[in-house]
């Protein structure tokens, strides 16, 4: 994936349901909701683990992810397609610069 990505994160208890949406190839549109249960929690750095089944063409997706307050980087992999999406906030983005 090299096009656009968003992603909202909404904390639920012990998870964290994340809202991706984008474009492949910088045309074609998706959306998709994954759960992400933390793994470990060292208070300056989240690690996130889930899977999600996108349907028959792209089979399940299986995520580990590190997450801080300004940066998240996830490991994605199917039977079809791996790699690594890399969001940065956006929101209060300052707050985040080195």
């Amino acid at each position: 994936h090299h096009g656009p990505l968003k992603a909202t994160f909404v904390k639920c208890g012990e998870s964290y349901e994340v809202h991706f949406r984008g474009r492949f190839f910088g045309v074609l549109p998706f959306k998709y909701t994954v759960t992400l249960d933390v793994v470990e929690d060292t208070g300056d750095a989240v690690t996130l683990s889930g899977s999600h089944y996108l349907g028959r063409m792209f089979g399940t997706f299986t995520y580990t992810a590190q997450a801080t307050d300004c940066q998240f980087s996830a490991n994605y992999d199917s039977c079809k397609d791996n790699g690594v999406f890399k969001l940065t906030k956006v929101a209060n983005f300052n707050s985040c610069c080195d």
